[in-house]
């Protein structure tokens, strides 16, 4: 049995259908062992996507889609009725993703016509698809956890179920780090990556040790088109259906200005009964991006080697001293966990999480679209011991970074030893 054939498990003089499969593949990236396991998780992943969706932020997407088909900014918000608006109220909040994402709910408005269902389904499809697409590449690197983007619970949860991009956000980031070679399609999928979702930034400081290793007419050949493209990308939409500007600009601050989630800062919420950052705490907004520019020059000064190893200290950096970290946006440190470990990870990367997102009823309310009275259940539930759940979610999100720097360091040593 010759190599080929035994990677893909048949006979060197399998039949044509095999042959033909053979051809279809890229040669020992893929055995066809794997493909029930694909396929089982995308039926799994695509019947979760329709009737899943965590209601705060399916309704910031319906109204951001409603938005663009009525030739609005889907920046500006707006008001909804009827059944949507139990538990949260009539007035839904503009979306906090750039652009592309925004335009694609635009099209899945228009596609479904507004009817919920269909709407929140086509809108998981590129989720759907980015976790097959986390799975394949890291199948390709030759990590056995590629099944953790396939069947993992946390991982859908936060996905599929939920509906935000970051783990599209997560491919591309990845794929335009350490996936090709050729300067254009990195930075088309930087740029692509930055706009559905800035999550590429906790790990800018590793691309610019990438450039290190690169000649002079390839680095400058990325920084132009990326700059180009992601300019392109940002204003193209602004520009052609005129949606104010000041939308974006206004906005902006808001990023450095909320305190809670996964994040020790969440005492806020517990001390001051609120999500914003106090005026004498306005400079921990900033801590994140002024670790994210000493490693970018440490990158260009010292020029450390192991660019995924930085990517991961450079995220880990970025989601311990952010005030405010989602339960979605951890796919990235993740995903490079697996990547370094070339297995799945520690359980307890996801466990924690998982029951911070219980507690901070991130996973109840994603029964919002079977059940629209949920939000108010939950809050009447919890309201006579209100104070413990707050409590319960600060010492999970310091549970939540030492497991995280356990796993950082433990790589480290890993690779020193």
């Amino acid at each position: 049995m010759d190599h080929e054939a035994s990677f893909l498990g048949m006979d060197a003089g399998g039949n044509s259908r095999n042959r033909i499969l053979r051809t279809l593949l890229p040669r020992h990236h893929l055995n066809l062992d794997v493909l029930p396991s694909f396929g089982i998780a995308i039926a799994l992943q695509l019947v979760l996507s329709i009737f899943l969706a965590h209601g705060y932020d399916f309704r910031v997407e319906y109204v951001a889609g409603r938005n663009i088909v009525d030739g609005l900014s889907p920046y500006f918000g707006g008001a909804i009725s009827g059944w949507m608006a139990l538990g949260y109220g009539s007035q839904v909040q503009g979306i906090g993703e750039t652009p592309l994402w925004a335009l694609y709910l635009g099209l899945c408005y228009f596609v479904s016509s507004g009817q919920p269902f269909l709407f929140n389904f086509l809108s998981k499809m590129p989720i759907v698809a980015a976790n097959m697409a986390l799975a394949y590449f890291v199948h390709l690197k030759g990590a056995r956890g590629w099944r953790f983007f396939l069947f993992n619970v946390y991982l859908i949860v936060t996905t599929v179920t939920w509906g935000k991009p970051d783990n599209l956000a997560t491919i591309l980031a990845i794929a335009s780090l350490v996936g090709t070679d050729s300067a254009t399609s990195s930075a088309i999928l930087l740029s692509t990556s930055l706009m559905i979702k800035p999550l590429a930034v906790t790990i800018l400081p590793a691309f610019l040790l990438r450039l290190k290793t690169q000649t002079r007419r390839w680095t400058a050949k990325f920084i132009v088109e990326t700059s180009a493209i992601s300019v392109t990308m940002l204003l193209g939409p602004f520009m052609i259906f005129g949606w104010p500007l000041e939308t974006i600009t206004n906005g902006f601050v808001n990023w450095f200005g909320h305190a809670g989630a996964l994040s020790p800062f969440n005492i806020v919420a517990i001390t001051l009964g609120t999500e914003q950052l106090p005026a004498s705490l306005w400079w921990a907004g900033y801590l994140a991006p002024f670790c994210t520019v000493i490693l970018a020059g440490y990158a260009i000064m010292r020029a450390p080697k192991d660019i995924l190893r930085y990517a991961l200290l450079s995220s880990a950096f970025f989601f311990t001293m952010r005030p405010w970290n989602s339960e979605q946006n951890l796919v990235i440190v993740l995903t490079l966990i697996i990547l370094l470990r070339e297995e799945l990870p520690s359980i307890w990367l996801w466990v924690v999480p998982m029951l911070f997102a219980i507690v901070n009823n991130s996973l109840q309310q994603q029964l919002y679209l079977l059940r629209p009275t949920i939000i108010d259940e939950l809050n009447r539930l919890y309201a006579p011991a209100d104070i413990l759940r707050l409590w319960l979610k600060f010492f999970l999100s310091l549970a939540w970074l030492a497991v995280l720097w356990f796993n950082v360091v433990s790589l480290f040593r890993k690779k020193n030893s």
